[in-house]
């Protein structure tokens, strides 16, 4: 008996061309990374100064709404008592640095460490040890920094500065501030107490932060 063996059953079918072919990976050249490298430093010296002016807007912005926090908390302390508190300064400017205590204590009726108010000045204009204002522990510089326990701005400058009215007449003039440099100084301003930061280190780009501008 003879037998038929189908046209097809013995014959090798070919594999298509891209599935014979051996696939081989190329590496990157020493131009295609160095390329790479010098487009990064580029774009790292863009965005670098970028993000510190970032960061530098939102530290000033910060220290403008603290200072103006202070501000309320002399105008609560004015419609209370019917004056702002000089904190014993003889002029009508007072800087903070190194005068936190009766600071604190006029405002808050407490003392740095929560205790009832002992400062001399403090119970004489502030009897009832009145609370006008809470301070946060981010107000004050950390532990291990040269100034630690002073109040500080967002910097870290412990040197601000409030100039109120001595008056009465809700009104701040040139003649008050003492430590702003005379090209800063306002000639006027309508207002009973404004806060500023000083420059600490006599820096010449120093900015001031104002609550006036």
């Amino acid at each position: 008996m003879t037998t038929f063996s189908h046209p097809d059953r013995h014959r090798i079918h070919a594999l298509p061309g891209a599935a014979r072919r051996r696939t081989t990976r190329r590496g990157f050249t020493i131009v295609e990374v160095l390329l790479v490298v010098a487009v990064i430093a580029i774009l790292l010296a863009l965005l670098i100064p970028v993000a510190s002016t970032v960061r530098d807007n939102a530290m000033r912005n910060k220290t403008r709404a603290q200072l103006a926090q202070y501000a309320t908390a002399y105008e609560a302390f004015r419609a209370d008592r019917g004056h702002y508190p000089s904190m014993g300064a003889p002029g009508a400017e007072f800087n903070l640095r190194g005068n936190n205590a009766v600071f604190v204590e006029t405002l808050t009726g407490r003392g740095l460490d929560g205790n009832p108010a002992t400062n001399a000045y403090a119970l004489r204009v502030n009897p009832n040890r009145e609370r006008y204002y809470t301070f946060t522990a981010a107000e004050f510089a950390p532990a291990g920094d040269s100034r630690e326990g002073e109040i500080v701005d967002a910097f870290g400058n412990p040197n601000i500065v409030v100039v109120s009215d001595r008056r009465g007449g809700g009104v701040v003039r040139s003649a008050d501030f003492q430590i702003l440099p005379a090209e800063r100084r306002p000639d006027t301003l309508m207002g009973g107490v404004f806060f500023y930061t000083a420059n600490p280190d006599e820096d010449p780009e120093w900015e001031w932060i104002v609550t006036w501008e």
